[in-house]
């Protein structure tokens, strides 16, 4: 299938179908040198633009394997000076924390990257790349690096497809 590059402010249009997201999720990702455990589960997916498509609020739910009823949102704001994408994450399960994963597309792949740290004080950067992306399907990927960036531990993934 041919792959679908959209620039500025409809990068994120793929996102506005209802979808389904099959999620490997590891377990320990906060410490990549223990050995973790990685789960699979389906989630489902939807996605409405607001502020004349300037921000897209998407809705997440799904189960865990351990039977947890994850429900969660994703912002995300659009700078039209900087073309640069803005996103916060927040769900049932975690403290709401505001401070935005920024980046943007360049040919076909989104980077979005945030520095903070782990609730344990170790300074952590975030890395949610999307990639993958045509009409019905597209991929995200969750990475953790504590070493300022040099390496990378891709501990959750998610291949969304179209409801049909």
């Amino acid at each position: 299938m041919e792959s679908i590059h959209h620039s500025g402010i409809h990068d994120f249009d793929f996102m506005l179908k209802p979808m389904i997201n099959r999620n490997r999720r590891r377990t320990n990702a906060l410490y990549p040198e223990m050995e973790g455990v990685w789960g699979e589960f389906e989630a489902s997916h939807t996605g409405e633009k607001y502020l004349d498509g300037r921000v897209i609020i998407d809705h997440f739910e799904g189960t865990y394997p351990d039977g947890e009823v994850r429900k969660g949102m994703t912002i995300r704001a659009f700078d039209e000076e900087t073309q640069l994408w803005s996103l916060v994450w927040l769900d049932n399960r975690n403290p709401h924390d505001f401070t935005p994963l920024v980046g943007r597309f360049e040919n076909g792949v989104g980077q979005f990257y945030q520095e903070t740290t782990t609730p344990d004080g170790r300074p952590m950067h975030v890395r949610f790349t999307w990639d993958e992306i045509t009409e019905n399907t597209a991929r995200w990927q969750q990475a953790f690096s504590f070493d300022g960036g040099i390496h990378w531990d891709t501990n959750w993934i998610m291949e969304f497809t179209t409801k049909k």
